[in-house]
């Protein structure tokens, strides 16, 4: 009888401690669960997609000049510069290849040039205009990308 019991008590205490370590592992989930979600709520809404104050024409781009002024861009306030003072011009007609280690900043570049990130100082000009005062539709809808392994479908 005693050992019966004892076996009985030892099989509860085992589902016991199941259920309470399914119970914690399922609570670390749920609160970075709530933290992404207050990530989202304050995610800053992008700029307008049209500024009609200073919209390019309709044959803008018509060359391809790109102007980088003193072009320095961080991810979040006060974290650390990405990019850090870059002046630079891809003339009209050129190719170029972007090159660099792991984290120097070749995709940051690119994506400064579709505003997916604005950049805390300096300008961007393609054809003598600034895009970080355009609209976004009216940006992303006339430039292109070709990604190093592009798929076509």
């Amino acid at each position: 009888g005693l050992v019966g019991l004892s076996l009985s008590y030892a099989l509860n205490l085992t589902g016991a401690q199941i259920f309470w370590s399914r119970w914690f592992s399922n609570l670390s989930n749920y609160i970075i669960s709530v933290e992404r979600i207050k990530q989202f709520i304050h995610i800053p809404a992008e700029p307008p997609a049209i500024v009609n104050g200073n919209r390019p024409p309709s044959s803008w781009p018509s060359k391809g000049k790109i102007d980088l002024q003193g072009l320095e861009i961080r991810y979040r306030p006060n974290a650390p510069l990405v990019l850090k003072g870059i002046t630079c011009t891809f003339k009209e007609g050129s190719r170029v290849g972007v090159v660099g280690r792991t984290g120097s900043g070749k995709s940051t570049l690119i994506s400064a040039l579709f505003r997916l990130v604005e950049p805390s100082r300096g300008d961007i000009f393609i054809d003598g205009m600034n895009i970080c005062s355009m609209g976004l539709k009216d940006l992303r809808m006339r430039l292109s990308i070709i990604p190093q392994e592009p798929t076509l479908f």
